[in-house]
């Protein structure tokens, strides 16, 4: 994963964990997985 993936990564993952409406169980692991599945299908 280069750099700027991995920092897109954790500004996702802090801005979902930061959201205060709605309670959102996530693991920044299923996350990653979950970006990296998006690069790859484009």
């Amino acid at each position: 994963m280069t750099p700027n993936s991995e920092r897109l990564v954790d500004l996702i993952f802090k801005k979902l964990q930061n959201y205060k409406n709605k309670k959102i169980f996530l693991e920044k692991e299923i996350l990653n997985k979950f970006i990296l599945s998006l690069f790859k299908e484009n």
